[in-house]
């Protein structure tokens, strides 16, 4: 591979030391520098992967976690960069990225190469290739915008953009009715069904349920890794500025739509297989968000940098071990569902991996996105503070029921 690879560390170069030793003035040898092997570009591409991978699945790094030539680039980006948390913070969305643009290229590779096997039916062709292509879009944009990884403002609002058409274009494309592919055949075309994953289903009675399934594992994913990604990014956001209160608050808002979301998704296959390995499932992922929405009203209020740090590593202990046993067990269940359906085991594990790479990017996102709106309530409420005073004597009123102090009298006429 020949070139520098955008956005990842380059190593120096020079040429190689050669010939013989020289001497000195006094008559004493002079003895070269040690050579050390200029790395390749793939070894280069192999380590940074190996610390993105590191990086990428935590909520902080610390400063000293910076590459020293990460930390040289964002002192010279315009603006210079010279707090260690915010370059901590750019250089974690780094890897993010990075890990991010990695996973999409198997994913594309892998949906583009099914979509091909559905030519014959070009609406299937269609429901399975556009997704595919979205995806090779975005993985684009975010090799892209990998070069651009110090200059937050700039790269932010071109991620924002890919995503959105990343993430909408499976639900626009699933409007389209696939039932109407079969309408008007006397049995079901069995090379059809292969073409949509079901090769031992082939009863018209389970037809609109195995579409059923098509969407869900295209879409679930997405649509079950927002809240996950939300609630990732506002723990970001608060080890990021803990004297903000917002976050907590989106993580007592986020934590129960994640276990009402993750419930009506989960329901359709457990009805179908009646594997009790769902409910255990779900039930950990309802005790999971439980906890964790306990632990945002802790969060909602002001903190120092020590006392969140602390407060955020003893939740996060017993939440991630609830939701590990969750996930173990939802995935036993989709054992299940496999055989049931006779689908392909390599469609569960993609499912699996669309949700883990979405809750990832999703998390740079929120976070973004958090920063963002953070910035635009700060200009808003400047010079409004008697206003808020007003509101909290309003609502201490209201919650003890107790009428609100008059208002000062004006001046004396």
């Amino acid at each position: 591979m020949s070139g520098p690879v955008s956005g990842m560390p380059q190593m120096p170069s020079g040429p190689i030391p050669s010939g013989p030793s020289q001497y000195t003035a006094s008559g004493q040898t002079h003895v070269p520098p040690v050579w050390v092997p200029q790395p390749t570009q793939t070894s280069v591409f192999v380590s940074f992967l190996k610390i993105s991978a590191r990086r990428a699945f935590r909520l902080r790094i610390e400063p000293n976690e910076v590459l020293p030539e990460e930390r040289i680039e964002l002192s010279s980006a315009s603006p210079p960069v010279h707090d260690v948390n915010l370059q901590s913070f750019l250089a974690w969305r780094r890897s993010v990225l990075f890990l991010v643009a990695c996973a999409l290229i198997p994913l594309t590779v892998v949906g583009i190469i099914d979509s091909l096997r559905s030519t014959r039916w070009m609406p299937i062709f269609f429901v399975k290739f556009a997704p595919a292509f979205a995806e090779g879009v975005f993985c684009y944009v975010c090799w892209v915008q990998l070069k651009n990884w110090a200059h937050w403002r700039k790269q932010r609002r071109m991620l924002f953009w890919g995503w959105l058409l990343f993430m909408i274009t499976p639900f626009v494309v699933f409007l389209y009715p696939l039932r109407t592919v079969f309408e008007g055949m006397g049995r079901m075309n069995r090379d059809a069904m292969v073409a949509l994953g079901f090769e031992g289903v082939y009863q018209q009675v389970l037809m609109p349920f195995m579409f059923a399934m098509l969407a869900m594992l295209q879409l679930a994913p997405k649509a079950i890794s927002l809240m996950p990604g939300l609630v990732r990014a506002s723990l970001v956001i608060k080890l990021l500025f803990p004297g903000v209160s917002a976050p907590g608050w989106l993580i007592v808002m986020a934590a129960p739509l994640y276990a009402l979301l993750a419930y009506v998704i989960l329901i359709i296959p457990y009805q179908f297989t009646g594997s009790g390995w769902f409910i255990f499932g779900v039930l950990g992922i309802m005790v999971g968000q439980a906890v964790l929405a306990r632990a945002g009203f802790g969060l909602a209020k002001p903190m120092d940098d020590e006392e969140a740090t602390r407060y955020l590593n003893k939740v996060r202990k017993l939440y991630m071990a609830v939701m590990g046993i969750s996930g173990i067990l939802i995935i036993i269940a989709l054992g299940s569902l496999v055989s049931k359906l006779d689908l392909r085991a390599t469609d569960v594990v993609l499912a699996i991996m669309k949700f883990q790479t979405n809750v990832l990017i999703l998390t740079m996102i929120g976070a973004d996105l958090v920063v963002t709106n953070l910035d635009k309530a700060r200009s808003h409420t400047q010079g409004r503070d008697h206003v808020e005073d007003a509101t909290e004597t309003k609502i201490a009123a209201f919650v003890s029921f107790e009428a609100p102090p008059p208002p000062p009298r004006g001046p004396a006429m």
